[in-house]
């Protein structure tokens, strides 16, 4: 079993780097490290994995500066189905800060959102995953979550080579239950991705996290870059990243997003 500590292209990580870019002491050191940097870069490996985002945003808007932080932990866990398929169960534990203008601060859990991916056992260039996404109405205050049970499909197509991994995970959400208070949710989420494999464990990424709501008819669209290295802390493999986002679209009633 493996922990790997990693971060989205599109998030900041609260940590520092210092220390840990050490050179493997071997060829075959070499070879692991590499080979786990894909599979960091690939949603669909078969690898148990923690990834820890940490996500620090800032926005101004005529009501003055709305602050907002997120700590997402996902634990991935891979299944065996058949000699021909796997599982790949995804779920995200979202914890939420936001400080906005007026309606002072709030801190807690927001909706946690559960994927289950169907994918082909085997290594090969060309991997995909198709399955059902869920978001559940976790969240411990209204400013956290949607308050409605919603679900959808969700589909990755990836191509990976030594030194590149480029693809494309969709997803779709249609509220099916919860608050008659609250808005119906209608949300595609588009995140095409590209890293480059420069070697001893480490990669560059870019990617662009785009989702459009259906219901207000607006796109929040950032573009993130970041730099990521495999290494060992306390014996144990982990995949430090460090990055920073650009919003190309926000919603006009957000403010513009840092």
């Amino acid at each position: 079993m493996k922990l790997i500590m990693k971060t989205a292209p599109d998030r900041w990580l609260a940590a520092l780097l210092g220390g840990v870019l050490a050179a493997p002491a071997s060829a075959a050191a070499q070879e692991d490290v590499d080979e786990l940097a894909r599979k960091v870069s690939n949603p669909a490996s078969y690898m148990i994995s923690v990834p820890i985002h940490t996500d620090i945003d800032f926005a101004d808007s005529a009501d003055g500066e709305t602050e907002r932080a997120l700590l997402d932990i996902e634990p991935v866990l891979p299944f065996r189905l058949n000699e021909s398929w796997n599982l790949i169960s995804h779920t995200d534990f979202p914890l939420g800060y936001v400080n906005a203008p007026g309606e002072g601060a709030v801190f807690g859990l927001g909706d946690v959102a559960q994927t289950l991916s169907f994918t082909p056992a085997g290594r090969r260039p060309f991997i995909w995953a198709a399955g059902l996404q869920a978001s559940l109405p976790t969240a411990t205050s209204r400013e956290l979550g949607s308050g409605k049970f919603s679900l959808g499909p969700s589909i990755l197509l990836l191509r990976q080579t030594t030194a590149l991994t480029a693809g494309l995970s969709a997803s779709h959400l249609w509220s099916v239950a919860g608050r008659d208070d609250r808005d119906r949710v209608s949300l595609t989420e588009l995140h095409p991705f590209l890293a480059w494999h420069i070697g001893g464990g480490r990669t560059i990424s870019t990617n662009i996290d785009a989702t459009y709501d259906w219901r207000t008819e607006e796109w929040d669209a950032p573009v993130g870059a970041s730099f990521s290295q495999v290494t060992r802390l306390g014996g144990q493999m982990m995949s430090l990243s460090i990055g920073a986002k650009y919003w190309l679209k926000t919603p006009e009633d957000r403010g513009e997003w840092v």
